[in-house]
């Protein structure tokens, strides 16, 4: 191991340290909340679930509401592993994905009027045969870079999130959070880049309670997100050699031995909320407003921009669940439009529009659950999304566009015996997946089997969920296989004497 690596994996397990450090103070919380609905096919319309209610909470992440939310404490310990492998994919997606982690997470209430939940994890990203690209994700802009070689990536890093709620008055509540990622990653052939990736999210909120079963919701949220990519003088002793892209066609070749390019996004994004919960009718309507600037700059000392990209994003989405009293199913609903339009420049041509990618997507589902006799529950639900796309390349005089809709089917069962066990499998389908970039190739099918279990005794929940997922072409002899695992202990530690209504 080169002393370089060392010093990587070395600044990461520091920032582990330190990370583990808050988890003692405030506890953990899971980033996928939801193991039981993933392995019920993710079919979550009509799915009642603790971690799936229709509130600000749950339907938003708006931190105010974890205090109503909260249903008792746990320490949870959790571990993932998922390896992604194939050829059906876009140019400079790695062939293979393997995707460990081992964290902790945790809920637990500080006196009568407050809530706190955490999560903390160390992960492991290894991406196998990086075709050229030398970047942490290539796609998140049209300013990339790459080499003429194809080699594995290794990342090492801390995850972490927080959330915080605290009850002012019985109709009035306030929250904040925190999402943080850091990890390094090193390509492991020339030009051997080392990739310092930095993601910092906040998270503040505020519920109010009207009364007549409404509850109302404003939520903001500032990023921050820095990909740092340097280039030292290669163990070979000859210079680096590397492309810089502004869109697919506009490039400049780069030969130094030392070189640093640092990609730094700032957004911002509201949130306002409005939701019913009656006694058989729970309906819930978010509407989110973005933005987002990202700035490439280039150089080994001083810095300059060679890029500028900007989103705008509109989203509004209405869910709902309709549960009549006396009656063994449920019934759920969900519409939404989104609006994600994207465009960039090249700063040293501010008046020239080199790249344009207005992104809309409208979404309607309905789906249904049904209890039956003997701790059986059936779910099943259909989803549509329609998709108006556009990507204008001027650089390149490259254009593309996509009207399509993607209809996505799932149906799921499970079945529980003495309250203690539960045995659960789903089957997902979807059809025509896109990427706003159109760079995915066309008439794709997905399948998805997934299956697990849970065990529920003495103060301890165990779940463990697998999947399976395949996806294959209808024109050409191309697949991408998917298999996922993933593992809860889940200590139960009751709260007595805390009212929260």
């Amino acid at each position: 191991m080169t002393q370089r690596k060392r010093s990587a994996i070395g600044r990461a397990a520091a920032a582990g340290a330190a990370c583990i450090v808050l988890l003692a103070a405030a506890a953990g919380n899971a980033r996928s909340d939801e193991i039981r609905v993933s392995t019920l096919a993710n079919a979550s319309l009509a799915l009642e679930d603790r971690d799936n209610g229709i509130n600000p909470y749950d339907f938003g992440r708006n931190p105010s509401w974890l205090f109503r939310d909260y249903d008792y404490s746990y320490i949870r310990f959790i571990a993932s592993i998922e390896e992604r492998s194939g050829h059906l994919r876009r140019e400079y997606d790695p062939n293979l994905i393997n995707d460990l982690y081992l964290g902790f997470s945790g809920i637990k209430t500080l006196g009568s009027n407050q809530v706190v939940r955490g999560y903390f994890d160390y992960r492991r990203l290894d991406d196998r045969e990086v075709y050229r690209n030398l970047e942490f994700n290539q796609y998140n802009d049209p300013f990339y870079l790459d080499d003429l070689t194809t080699g594995d990536f290794q990342y090492y890093g801390p995850r972490t999130s927080v959330d915080w709620a605290l009850r002012l008055r019985d109709d009035l509540y306030i929250g904040a959070g925190f999402d943080y990622d850091i990890s390094t990653g090193l390509k492991q052939v020339y030009t051997r880049p080392e990739i310092v990736h930095n993601y910092f999210r906040g998270n503040f909120g505020l519920t109010w309670l009207p009364g007549g079963n409404w509850s109302l919701g404003l939520a903001y949220r500032p990023t921050r997100l820095q990909n740092r990519t340097e280039f030292a003088k290669p163990d070979e002793g000859y210079d680096n050699v590397i492309q810089g892209y502004a869109g697919d066609a506009i490039y400049e070749v780069r030969t130094f031995s030392s070189y640093t390019i640092t990609e730094v996004e700032h957004g911002h994004e509201g949130m306002l909320q409005a939701f019913w919960g009656g006694a058989g009718l729970k309906a819930g309507l978010i509407a989110r407003v973005g933005i987002s600037e990202n700035d490439v700059k280039y150089n080994a000392t001083r810095q300059y921009p060679k890029g500028y990209w900007r989103e705008d994003l509109y989203d509004v989405r209405l869910k709902a669940r309709y549960s009549p009293e006396g009656r063994s199913w449920t019934l759920g609903v969900l519409g939404g439009v989104t609006s994600d339009d994207g465009w960039g420049i090249r700063p040293e041509y501010p008046e020239v529009l080199l790249y344009d990618n207005p992104y809309l997507m409208y979404t309607a589902g309905i789906g249904g659950s049904w209890r039956l006799p003997g701790d059986v529950t059936f779910v099943g639900e259909y989803i549509m999304e329609k998709y108006d796309i556009e990507v204008s390349d001027f650089g390149a005089n490259l254009f593309r566009s996509a009207d399509v809709i993607s209809n996505i089917g799932r149906v799921a069962v499970e079945k529980k015996i003495l309250n203690v066990y539960s045995f659960r499998g789903g089957f997902e389908y979807v059809d025509f997946p896109v990427d706003r970039w159109l760079k995915l190739p066309y008439n794709i099918d997905t399948y998805r089997v997934s299956g697990g279990l849970g065990y529920y005794i003495g103060g301890w929940e165990i779940d463990l969920h697998l999947a399976w997922e395949r996806g294959v072409h209808e024109d050409i002899d191309l697949e991408r296989q998917d298999l996922a695992a993933m593992v809860w202990f889940t200590r139960i530690i009751q709260d007595l004497g805390v009212n929260r209504n």
